[in-house]
């Protein structure tokens, strides 16, 4: 059973001039160089919601929570007047580096997706999540939002409706069908803003009749997360703590053709490049491709229709040539009853067999003995949405060797997490849309 409650948001405050000044993208989607860029803008809600790259985490707390209060206390933030269900609408595009990654029959020139941001009751049956997290960023979570009391953007959710009832619902309360947007003077948004290229709005549903719909629709689903999992384990340490048991969520149907599941690609900064290539002959069989053209011919070969989930495959590039690696499907079949796990077998057995096993040691000492400092492995893999960036990091020197992976089905992920109830790798799915930091929030102490 999922709960919703309504609630008063927090949003910028509409007698500010330009509030797409003001918003930023979600804390952990973010690099140094783009931090710096929202950062130098005094106004900006990133004072509140991201830690700079150095700085200790008590510290960026403390800070936090002075900037929050300042902008309470200077108006530039404000609490909407009444509990209500908000739709959050995105209207977005894709790059054409991002286009050739999805299948073509699932390209758009424009996509635009609704969501239901309400409070959603903690439940740890009825809330999935597919991806491990890092302790260390749900700790730092965990800790903003208890000193500030508040979520400062939703976690994204998906829920399963096939007649798409509660799409139907918003359309018929905005008065206009996707993918067109007509604003109704009687229907304004509370939010408009553009970020990155990406159109963000926000309407304020407190028609109760329609709350209660949209609370009876939602009542026997399940649903999982999508974006915001070190949010929601932080939310759930609240709970534990009495400190508060709904937290904020913005709800997509699952099925909704603007919603795109996209991976994330792996660049590995130092590895044993001998030892990497003896187990790739070991567990996989290479198609070599040359420079000028592997870049091209990568994701036509991943993005070929493919059998079952033991038909495993991944591109890499070493600088020199590209390659398609295609796992021994005997090898792959025993690594999945091994692990009792048939989805996610490319990041899986790519971590396993040829990352993890082959991170190269830092050459670094610690005190005044001679123990190698062993590798991060949060500092040594970097991800990226980019092919072209991957590429580009190899190429400069400071990686030894990138890696592509095909983008999983949500229909795998959802077997993953509903069935068996594990978590893949970290940054194993990248979904967009994302939210913005600053659109709709909640104050809840």
């Amino acid at each position: 059973m999922v709960e919703l409650k309504p609630f008063k948001a927090t949003i910028l405050n509409p007698n500010i001039g330009n509030r797409a000044e003001l918003v930023s993208p979600v804390y952990d989607s973010i690099d140094a160089s783009q931090y710096e860029q929202y950062a130098a803008r005094k106004k900006n809600v990133i004072h509140f919601t991201t830690r700079k790259e150095g700085v200790a985490e008590a510290d960026f707390v403390d800070s936090a929570k002075g900037s929050l209060e300042r902008f309470f206390t200077d108006r530039i933030l404000i609490e909407c007047k009444r509990p209500s269900f908000y739709i959050y609408g995105v209207r977005y595009g894709i790059s054409e580096e991002i286009m050739e990654q999805i299948p073509e029959e699932e390209r758009r020139r424009i996509y635009f997706i609704f969501g239901l941001v309400a409070l959603v009751k903690i439940d740890e049956h009825n809330i999935l999540g597919h991806e491990k997290t890092f302790e260390a960023k749900t700790r730092e979570r965990y800790h903003l939002m208890k000193a500030c009391g508040m979520n400062f953007s939703p976690i994204v959710a998906e829920y399963t409706m096939p007649d798409h009832g509660i799409n139907r619902i918003f359309e018929d309360y905005l008065g206009f069908r996707r993918q067109s947007l007509r604003i109704d003077e009687q229907r304004k948004p509370l939010v408009d803003v553009v970020l990155q290229g990406a159109r963000h709005l926000l309407w304020e549903i407190s028609d109760e009749a329609i709350i209660k719909k949209l609370q009876q629709l939602m009542l026997d689903k399940k649903i999982m997360i999508l974006d915001g999992h070190h949010r929601y384990t932080a939310s759930y340490r609240l709970s534990k703590d009495q400190e508060e048991r709904y937290t904020l969520m913005m709800l997509v149907e699952g099925g909704d053709r603007a919603l795109l599941l996209l991976p994330w690609h792996r660049c590995v900064r130092k590895c044993r490049m001998e030892e990497l290539w003896r187990r790739v002959q070991e567990n996989f069989v290479v198609e070599p491709y040359d420079k000028l053209t592997g870049n091209a011919l990568i994701y036509s070969k991943l993005n070929d229709e493919y059998n079952d989930e033991f038909d495993v495959r991944f591109g890499m590039y070493d600088g020199e040539k590209f390659y398609l690696l295609r796992g021994n499907e005997q090898r792959i079949r025993s690594l999945a009853k091994e692990r009792g796990e048939r989805v996610g077998l490319d990041v899986i057995s790519l971590h396993e067999w040829l990352i993890e096993p082959t991170l190269k040691p830092l050459q670094g000492l610690r005190g005044h003995g001679a123990e190698p400092h062993i590798g991060n492995p949060e500092e040594d893999i970097v991800f990226t949405s980019s092919p072209r960036d991957a590429i580009d990091k190899v190429d400069s020197g400071a990686f030894s060797v990138a890696f592509f992976l095909k983008p999983l089905r949500i229909t795998d992920v959802k077997y993953k997490a509903e069935v068996e109830k594990k978590g893949l790798p970290q940054k194993s799915t990248l979904f967009l849309p994302k939210v913005a930091e600053g659109v709709v929030m909640w104050k809840w102490k």
